[in-house]
């Protein structure tokens, strides 16, 4: 078919995910070696136009919730000129210690994501 396998979005919403908390200065490495987990609990997205293969695109993503202990995550998939919406989707995550076991966003995430996504609260 040539297209991008539907599934493989979230994919795409990981690595966007990773981006973002890479260009906050933090990768998830260092957040799991605090003792902190992000697990999704909840994922969505909605196809608009598919994506082809070796086709260039652009995965924007930003904090759109957070509560006190989980982080709602969205995402934009468009063409590289970004002239054409090809998905949008979300993922929620809950924010667990290395038990499993639910725990509140710490001080130090809280304030990374208040500092540099300041909308989403």
């Amino acid at each position: 078919m040539g297209v991008v396998y539907y599934a493989n979005y979230l994919h795409l919403f990981e690595r966007g995910r990773g981006a973002l908390i890479r260009a906050l200065g933090f990768s998830y490495a260092t957040v799991e070696a605090r003792g902190f987990f992000l697990p999704v609990r909840e994922a969505s997205c909605r196809y608009f136009s598919p994506a082809r293969y070796d086709e260039i695109i652009h995965i924007r993503t930003g904090l759109a919730k957070r509560s006190r202990a989980s982080l709602t995550f969205v995402y934009e998939i468009t063409n590289a000129d970004k002239s054409a919406v090809l998905a949008r989707g979300s993922t929620q995550h809950a924010l667990v210690n290395g038990q499993g076991r639910p725990v509140r966003i710490p001080d130090w995430l809280h304030d990374l994501f208040e500092q540099h996504l300041p909308d989403a609260g």
